[in-house]
C-alpha cells in the first residue's frame, strides 16, 4: 500500500511540475507581451514624429499627388445664386 501512495506522490509531483512550468511559461508570455505594449505606446510618437520629418525633408512629388485636377479645357462658370455649384 506504502509503494501505491509513493506512486501516486510521485505522479502528483510531475503533474505539478509540469504544471508549474507551464503556469510559469504563460506569465513570462503575458509579461513580455505587456512590456511590449508599453513600449509600443511609448514609441508610436517617436515613428510619427519620423515619418513627419521624413515627409517634410523629401517633400511631395507633384506628379505623384492623387486627387482631384481641374481640366484645362473647360471654363469654369462664375458663381452666382442663380447659378449654384
Amino acid at each position: 500500500m506504502a509503494i501505491i501512495g509513493v506512486i501516486i506522490g510521485l505522479i502528483g509531483a510531475a503533474l505539478g511540475v509540469v504544471a508549474g512550468v507551464v503556469g510559469g511559461l504563460v506569465g513570462v508570455v503575458a509579461g513580455l507581451l505587456g512590456g511590449s505594449l508599453a513600449f509600443v505606446t511609448h514609441l508610436f510618437p517617436v515613428v510619427l514624429i519620423s515619418i513627419g520629418i521624413i515627409w517634410l525633408v523629401k517633400g511631395s512629388n507633384p506628379r505623384k499627388v492623387t486627387g482631384v485636377r481641374a481640366d484645362r479645357g473647360i471654363a469654369v462658370t462664375p458663381q452666382s445664386p442663380y447659378n449654384p455649384r
